[in-house]
């Protein structure tokens, strides 16, 4: 017998996990200039290291999505008030995965 699905999140829990995404995406931008990896993401902004690693997760599958479909699908987020697309790169050492944000200014 199989554990019952868990219940229902309500729209405050559902909204603070959406904004977990724009926190991190943000905290990439800003410091820029270094990779952290998930461990020091969560350190940093008081978040839960298995939050961080959904996340990311989520976010690499949103890229892959946009480059499959030439962009149609895609993530925006407001930098600056600029036209800005932003990308979250990561890389493995040793192995531990460090992410860090790129930005380009869209033609």
């Amino acid at each position: 017998m199989s554990p019952p699905p868990p219940p229902p999140i309500d729209a405050a829990e559902f909204d603070a996990h959406k904004d977990m995404t724009t926190i991190i995406v943000e905290f990439l931008c800003r410091n820029k200039d270094s990779g952290y990896s998930a461990k020091e993401i969560a350190q940093a902004l008081g978040i839960r290291e298995e939050d961080v690693n959904n996340i990311m997760i989520k976010l690499g599958l949103v890229d892959l999505i946009s480059s499959i479909t030439g962009g149609i699908v895609g993530r925006k987020q407001k930098v600056d008030k600029r036209d800005t697309r932003i990308k979250i790169e990561d890389t493995t050492v040793n192995g531990i995965t460090y992410y860090r944000c790129r930005e380009t200014e869209r033609q």
